[in-house]
């Protein structure tokens, strides 16, 4: 998940975004993490941690003059442990990843 430098860092690059007049924003952010350790069986203990405070950022970009347009999202693997299984044939594997949410925003353009 997003540290809070890297959220700070976003929410300065949409407001300079903003003062610049650039009419879109696209960011990208760690919204969920799949982690896991070898198990001494050899199987595969994975853990899927996600961010709760995704909303809340987003909420906090709007607040600043942009409307959330689009949004998607991809795994980003890292790596992946494996181990050998003790009772049967075969490993056990464990992927290591995040999922990364691309947020697409547009500029608000105020009312006459």
């Amino acid at each position: 998940m997003p540290t809070t430098e890297e959220a700070e860092r976003l929410m300065q690059l949409s407001r300079d975004a903003y003062d610049r007049g650039d009419v879109v924003l696209h960011l990208q952010a760690e919204v969920s993490r799949l982690t896991g350790q070898a198990s001494s069986w050899g199987s595969a203990e994975n853990d899927f941690v996600s961010d709760d405070h995704v909303g809340y950022f987003l909420s906090e970009v709007e607040r600043i003059g942009w409307r959330l347009e689009h949004t998607g999202y991809t795994f980003v693997e890292s790596g992946a442990t494996t181990s050998a299984r003790m009772l049967s044939s075969g490993t056990g594997v464990v992927n290591h990843g995040h999922v990364a949410g691309y947020f697409t925003f547009r500029r608000i353009t105020p009312s006459a």
